[in-house]
C-alpha cells in the first residue's frame, strides 16, 4: 500500500507542519519512536496473529558456545532463526562495520532449513561480509556481548540473585547489533521477494523480528550459562527480561541511506507529520486527557532513571525530565480548568504544542509529538502500512528551464543560503573506504579520497545548477540545456523526481564543518523504534531496541501496546 503523491497540505482543520521546519537536521535529530516505528508495527502484527515461535535447538557448551534455531509459525509461512556462538578474546570484541568476529552470528530464514543448508549457514553467516546467502535468507547480522551486563547477570544468577537493577539502567541490553543486513546484501533475499503478501512484508519488518528474537536468545544464552555453572540458579524475572532489550551501534552509514533515498525519506517524514496533524486536531476526551498524563509521567520517570549523556549533543534526560513536569502542569490545569496558563483554550493539543514550541527544547517538543500520537494510536493505525514508496527517479527531457526553476525556488530556496566560497562550508567529503565500503567523512586538503567523494552535496549540486542556469531561455528544455551541461544530469533528476516530495531533503550543508552526521543517525533509528541514544562522538551512537517490549511467551495474550518508556521493575528477589 502506498499512501503518498504530492503532499495532500491539509489534514483534518490544521495545516502539516513545513519542510522548511520539519526537515532541519536539529529537529530531525530530536525525533523519537511512536507507534508507528516500524518494530511498535511488527510487535503488533506478530502479537494479533499470535505467531508461534518453538525452540527446535539448543545445542550450546557451558560457556555458551554452539548453535539454536528456533522455528516460527505465521499465518503466512514457516520461518527458521539461527544463531551461532562463538568464543572470541575481548580485543577482538569491537562495534566496527570493519571488524572480522563478533560473539553471534545469526540468520532468519524461510522454511526449514536443509541439513546442507545449515552446514553451509555454519559455514559462511559468521564470516557476514565474507559471505554468501541465498534468497531463502532473509536477514544476516551480527552481535557482540555487553561485557559488563553479560557477565553480571550470568553472576547474579549463579548466586540465586536478580540484577543489579543500577547495571540494567546503565546498559540496558545483554547483546548489541552492529548491522542488521536484508534486501539482497551477501545474495540474500532481495525486497522484491518480501514486498507484499509476505509475513514481513513492510518497511524493515524482516530486520525488526531478527533483532526481536535475539533479545530472546540472549535471555536463554545468560540462563543457559549461568544453570551450567550452578544448576540451582535462578531464571531472570519476566519483569526483568522486559525491561532488557537489544542493543545496537550505528555508524556514518545511515547517513548515505537518508540521502540516496529520498523519496523514501519524505514518505517516513510524510506519515508521521500526517499522523501528527490528525492528532492534534483531536479534541481529547477525560479519559485521554488522563492516559496523556500517564504517559507524560512515564517518560519522566523513564529519563530521571536514565543514564545521563557523556557527550553534549542531545538534551540530557534530567532536562527531558524536567520538562515533561511542566508539560504535567499544564496538562492537570487543562483538566482541572480547561485552560492553559490561566487562558481558555478550544483545541488543547494544537495549543499545547505552540506552548512547547515557545518554551521548550526541540527535544521536548517532538518527544510531545510523539506522546500525543501514542495516546491517539488507534486514529493513526491505518498508515501503518503507507511506508512503502515507489522509488522512481526519472529525468523529464521535455521540461522547460522556467518549470525546473519553479520546482527550485518551491523546494529549493534553502539551498542557496550557503557560502561556498567560505572554507568552513566546504570542511568535509563522504567517501567509502575501499576496505569493506564503510561510508567514511574526510577533511577536504587534508585527508585522501577527496577525488572519489559520494555525491552527499545536494545543497552545493543546487548552487552550482542555479548559476549555470542563470540567462537560459525560460522555453528551453532540459534535453537542450543538458546536450551543454551533462554534469548537471543527476541534480537535474532528482530536483524534478522530488517535485512534491517537500520532505524528500535533509535541509542541510552536509559539508560543512558544523554538520552533526549524528542527528541524522537518530532520524532513522527513531523511525526504528530506538531508545536510549548514546552517542559516543558525534559520528556514531549507541541505542536500544525493544525495551519493554512483550517476550516470546507472551506472543497471542492481551497486552498493552505502551509498553515504550518503561520503568525498572520493582520486586523481591524471585528465582
Amino acid at each position: 500500500m502506498i499512501i503518498n503523491q504530492a503532499i495532500n497540505k491539509k489534514e483534518g482543520n490544521d495545516f502539516l507542519r513545513s519542510a522548511s521546519e520539519v526537515m532541519q537536521i536539529e529537529r530531525l535529530g530530536a525525533f523519537r519512536l511512536t507507534s508507528l516505528s516500524f518494530l511498535r508495527i511488527m510487535i503488533r502484527k506478530m502479537m494479533k496473529e499470535a505467531w508461534e515461535i518453538e525452540r527446535v535447538l539448543f545445542s550450546l557448551d557451558k560457556e555458551g558456545y554452539g548453535e539454536a534455531s528456533y522455528r516460527i509459525i505465521t499465518p503466512q509461512g514457516l520461518f527458521t532463526f539461527i544463531v551461532f556462538s562463538t568464543e572470541i578474546s575481548d580485543e577482538e570484541r569491537s562495534d566496527r562495520v570493519i571488524s572480522e568476529k563478533w560473539d553471534v552470528t545469526f540468520a532468519l530464514c524461510e522454511g526449514i532449513p536443509s541439513d546442507e543448508k545449515i552446514e553451509r549457514l555454519r559455514n559462511e553467516l559468521p564470516k557476514q561480509e565474507f559471505g554468501r546467502g541465498d534468497v531463502g535468507d532473509l536477514v544476516w547480522s551480527r552481535a557482540n556481548k555487553s561485557g559488563r551486563m553479560f557477565h553480571h547477570v550470568i553472576e547474579s544468577l549463579m548466586a540465586g540473585k536478580q540484577p543489579d537493577l543500577q547495571v540494567l539502567t546503565d546498559i540496558g541490553y545483554l547483546l548489541r547489533t552492529t548491522a542488521v543486513y536484508g534486501n539482497g546484501k551477501f545474495g540474500i533475499a532481495p525486497y522484491e521477494k518480501i514486498k507484499e503478501n509476505h509475513s514481513f512484508s513492510g518497511t524493515f519488518q524482516a530486520q525488526m523480528f531478527a533483532v526481536y528474537m535475539l533479545r530472546h536468545f540472549s535471555f536463554e544464552l545468560v540462563e543457559h550459562i549461568a544453570c551450567q555453572k550452578n544448576p540451582n540458579a535462578s531464571k531472570l524475572h519476566p519483569e526483568i527480561k522486559r525491561f532488557i532489550g537489544t542493543g545496537n551501534a550505528t555508524g556514518l552509514g545511515m547517513v548515505p541511506f537518508l540521502i540516496n533515498h529520498p523519496r523514501l525519506l519524505h514518505q517516513w517524514v510524510y506519515i508521521r507529520e500526517k499522523a501528527l496533524a490528525r492528532v492534534k486536531n483531536i479534541h481529547p476526551t477525560g479519559k485521554e486527557c488522563k492516559r496523556f498524563m500517564g504517559l507524560l509521567n512515564k517518560s519522566q520517570i523513564y529519563f530521571e532513571q536514565s543514564p545521563v549523556l557523556d557527550v553534549n549533543v542531545f538534551v540530557n534526560p534530567t532536562q527531558l525530565a524536567a520538562e515533561c513536569a511542566k508539560m504535567k502542569t499544564l496538562v492537570k490545569e487543562y483538566m482541572e480548568n480547561g485552560t492553559f496558563e490561566s487562558k481558555a483554550v478550544e483545541q488543547p493539543w494544537i495549543e499545547l504544542t505552540k506552548i512547547a514550541k515557545e518554551s521548550a527544547s526541540i527535544d521536548m517538543q517532538e518527544l510531545l509529538h510523539s506522546l500525543l500520537i501514542e495516546v491517539h494510536a488507534d486514529h493513526v493505525v491505518d498508515l501503518e502500512n503507507g511506508f512503502n514508496v515507489d522509488e522512481v527517479y526519472e529525468l523529464v527531457p521535455e521540461m522547460t528551464i522556467q518549470t525546473l526553476q519553479e520546482i527550485m525556488k518551491k523546494q529549493y530556496s534553502w539551498a542557496l543560503q550557503y557560502n561556498f566560497s567560505d572554507k568552513r562550508e566546504n570542511h568535509y567529503f563522504w567517501y567509502r573506504s575501499v576496505e569493506k565500503e564503510e561510508p567514511r567523512m574526510g577533511i577536504c586538503g587534508e585527508e585522501p579520497g577527496e577525488d572519489r567523494a559520494m555525491p552527499l552535496h545536494i545543497a552545493k549540486q543546487v548552487q552550482e545548477l542555479n548559476d549555470v542556469l542563470q540567462g537560459r531561455s525560460e522555453d528551453e528544455m532540459v534535453a537542450a540545456f543538458l546536450l551543454h551541461h551533462p554534469e548537471c544530469k543527476g541534480i537535474v533528476k532528482r530536483i524534478q523526481s522530488l517535485d512534491g516530495y517537500e520532505y524528500g531533503e535533509v535541509q542541510c550543508n552536509l559539508l560543512s564543518e558544523d554538520m552533526l552526521p549524528i542527528y541524522l543517525l537518530r532520524c532513522k533509528l527513531a523511525f526504528f523504534g530506538a531508545e536510549r541514544f548514546d552517542p559516543k562522538s558525534n559520528r556514531w551512537v549507541r541505542i536500544t531496541l525493544f525495551q519493554g517490549a512483550p517476550l516470546v511467551e507472551e506472543i497471542g495474550t492481551a497486552f498493552d501496546d505502551t509498553w515504550i518508556f518503561p520503568q525498572l521493575p520493582v520486586m523481591e528477589e524471585t528465582k
